[in-house]
């Protein structure tokens, strides 16, 4: 079962009994322990359930504020470094070759 059907399955067992608290007191099983039981844990399972959301959207923002950092120290400054000394020292000049080789 996944994760949306878990969470929906204990809502449902939440409202049924809530509903048929009575039909099951007469039977001789008072549900109220239980159900206040459940009840916490479904909430502390939301509360997770939320945090990690927040946290994979963090990651998310974190990730790609990362790859617009590395782009930019690629593409704004190596890369214009590297054509510089390219036009500098010419193709054929050693470091020239060494920095070709860098990028395969």
């Amino acid at each position: 079962m996944n994760e949306a059907k878990k969470r929906d399955f204990i809502a449902q067992i939440i409202s049924l009994v809530e509903t048929e608290q009575a039909t099951l007191t007469a039977q001789g099983f008072d549900p109220a322990a239980r159900l206040a039981d459940l009840k916490i844990k479904k909430t502390d399972a939301d509360q997770a359930e939320t945090a990690q959301q927040e946290a994979a959207a963090k990651a998310k923002e974190a990730t790609t504020h990362s790859n617009l950092m590395l782009d930019d120290a690629y593409k704004e400054d190596a890369s214009d470094i590297a054509d510089l000394i390219s036009g500098l020292l010419g193709k054929e000049n050693e470091p020239v070759k060494k920095m070709r080789k860098f990028r395969k």
